[in-house]
């Protein structure tokens, strides 16, 4: 598997936008900070279970703040730069006169791999599974023209509207299967169910205190389909896919028409997205945290969803790039951890669970969200260390190193 002048090879130093990867370092630290409830139990066990110093009168105010200024923000920044990068691979390719789609789907086949083990095995909020899943669909538009890719991306973005007066009215719950079928599978595994007004759920209590790797396996197992519950009942496909259709736009843009350069265009983009999604989360934060859960308030979610988590997300990118074109030394130092995302992501899983379940160190549900949110900021400055470290003497993080061999189907040099 020698590399020849003909074959494919993967982008070098030189060739990246250092933006870019701050960029994906920021958005993979607010990732996890979105993450890390979830992993800690704080949904799951109760307030009273909670170590009292770890308990601070800053709890529901960095509670509500964060779910306001990150909630669904910054996973969509990363389907921004999914769709940004698939643009620039693609125009490399096209430059060289080297077939695309073939080696798209290849990577996507691999990212594919790698989530499906993440979600079944370890992670009930994979997100790479989803995206290797529509990055097959994302090849087909390509070459769309700009004006059709927005058009397509604006019309995805609203679809949670439409899907969720399917589900609400036209009473075709059909992501109901999928809970149902995790249900199944807890119950066939002989789990000890939990109940809530009169229904039945999977136990994430006996889930996190579980201390046995083959029952936690199992579990995952059944937890998994629950994600792809949560994921059809809230309409994410539609609008991670639009995002990706905005992300192929801004990639062409970047690359012919110097977008990142662009501070008038950017500063638009960042006074607009942020004047408009900013009130809009805000309200959305006080229906989730105050309004009940009536289907009036349910619909309110939704709407305040679509129209804010998108003018949020790219008014914070746009932000952020015009603070990087002023100040780039500022940023920088975020860098090397957004070349190593994926490494980092999945590495930010192993650490959760070895903190916070039973198999590991079972802090979950002992800590408050200040404390949860600090954990969460330095677990990631350790990774900017460790990156910094790392590539320092390889050229690639251990995992994007093992998937580019897979890729490109060549032994590739990791050592600098």
């Amino acid at each position: 598997m020698n590399q020849t002048a003909n074959q494919l090879k993967p982008t070098q130093i030189a060739e990246r936008i250092d933006f870019l990867d701050v960029l994906r370092g920021i958005a993979i630290q607010f990732i996890f900070m979105a993450n890390i409830l979830t992993f800690s139990g704080i949904f799951f066990f109760a307030a009273t279970f909670r170590n009292p110093k770890a308990v601070w009168a800053s709890d529901e105010l960095i509670d509500f703040i964060s779910f306001a200024l990150i909630d669904g923000k910054f996973y969509s920044i990363f389907s921004l730069l999914f769709g940004i990068g698939c643009m620039m691979q693609y125009q490399k390719l096209k430059k060289s006169n080297k077939p695309f789609a073939s080696f798209f789907n290849s990577r996507m086949f691999w990212l594919l791999v790698f989530g499906l083990i993440h979600l079944v095995g370890f992670w009930m909020g994979d997100i790479l599974t989803l995206y290797a899943l529509l990055g097959f669909l994302l090849v087909f538009f390509k070459d769309t023209a700009n004006k059709k890719l927005l058009t397509f991306a604006a019309i995805l973005i609203l679809m949670p509207l439409l899907n969720w007066f399917i589900i609400h009215f036209i009473k075709f719950d059909y992501p109901q299967f999928f809970f149902q079928k995790s249900l199944d599978l807890w119950n066939y595994f002989g789990y000890p169910p939990s109940e809530y007004n009169g229904e039945s759920f999977v136990d994430m209590l006996f889930y996190m205190n579980n201390v046995n790797w083959v029952d936690f396996f199992k579990m995952n197992l059944s937890i998994a389909f629950v994600r792809i519950g949560f994921i059809l009942e809230e309409g994410r496909v539609f609008k991670v896919f639009g995002i990706f259709l905005i992300g192929l736009w801004a990639g062409r843009k970047i690359l012919n028409e110097g977008l990142l350069s662009n501070i008038k265009f950017l500063k638009k983009v960042a006074f607009i997205g942020i004047g408009i999604g900013l009130p809009m989360s805000i309200v959305r934060t006080y229906f989730v945290f105050f309004g009940g859960q009536s289907t009036m308030i349910s619909f309110l979610n939704t709407l305040n969803y679509a129209l804010s988590t998108v003018p949020l997300a790219l008014g914070y990118a746009a932000l952020l790039a015009i603070i990087y074109y002023k100040k780039p030394a500022i940023l920088n130092c975020i860098a090397p951890a957004g070349k190593m995302a994926f490494t980092n992501y999945l590495m930010q899983t192993a650490i959760s669970i070895v903190i916070f379940y039973k198999l590991g160190f079972g802090f979950a549900g002992q800590f408050g969200f200040t404390v949860i949110t600090l954990i969460a900021i330095s677990i990631f400055l350790l990774q900017v260390l460790f990156s910094t470290i790392w590539l320092k003497y390889f050229r690639f993080g251990p995992l994007e190193w093992i998937w580019r061999q897979l890729t490109y189907k060549q032994l590739i040099k990791i050592r600098k």
